[in-house]
């Protein structure tokens, strides 16, 4: 769900991995996007800003809804768009420079006006979950600044997982 504003992912970023054959047989409709940490992204204490956390899930949501089939583009020349509502966001621990992270997201509800998507930020390399982040998104119609009803093709377009997915290291 990219924002109707939308943004790009850094140059930073060293890959994405979509589902793999054998979770997608399985119902386990989630998207992983791996990414390394920059020196930019630090803040004076010597970590991640919060608010890069934040960056980091609307790109991997960009990303998974892309996978899905989602034309950001087509969607905007009809003035339709996806909104964040709100952002719930704990923070375990902190990612430091060069960490490479993955950040697993998956949907975890559609109702009529909104979904709630899941996002677990993770470091592989010591299996830390370094924070999980809750998003609701509401389909706005973008020429009148309303939440206007999901399309019914476009939440066909959308698979649930009701539980969370196993970790990347899994």
């Amino acid at each position: 769900m990219p924002s109707a504003g939308g943004s790009s992912a850094p140059a930073g970023t060293v890959g994405m991995v979509p589902w793999t054959r054998s979770n997608l047989g399985s119902g386990m409709h989630f998207f992983d996007f791996a990414h390394t940490v920059s020196e930019d992204e630090i803040d004076a204490q010597g970590h991640v800003h919060n608010l890069r956390y934040l960056q980091w899930t609307l790109w991997a949501a960009g990303k998974h809804s892309a996978a899905l089939g989602w034309d950001s583009r087509a969607a905007l020349q009809q003035e339709r768009g996806w909104v964040v509502r709100s952002h719930e966001a704990t923070y375990r621990a902190a990612a430091l420079a060069g960490d490479q992270i993955v950040v697993r997201t998956w949907i975890r509800e559609i109702s009529k006006f909104a979904c709630r998507r899941m996002y677990l930020i993770c470091r592989p390399k010591d299996e830390t979950v370094l924070a999980g982040v809750e998003t609701r998104w509401v389909y706005v119609d973008l020429g009148v600044r309303r939440v206007v009803e999901i399309p019914a093709d476009v939440a066909a377009g959308m698979a649930v997982l009701d539980k969370r997915p196993p970790l990347p290291w899994q």
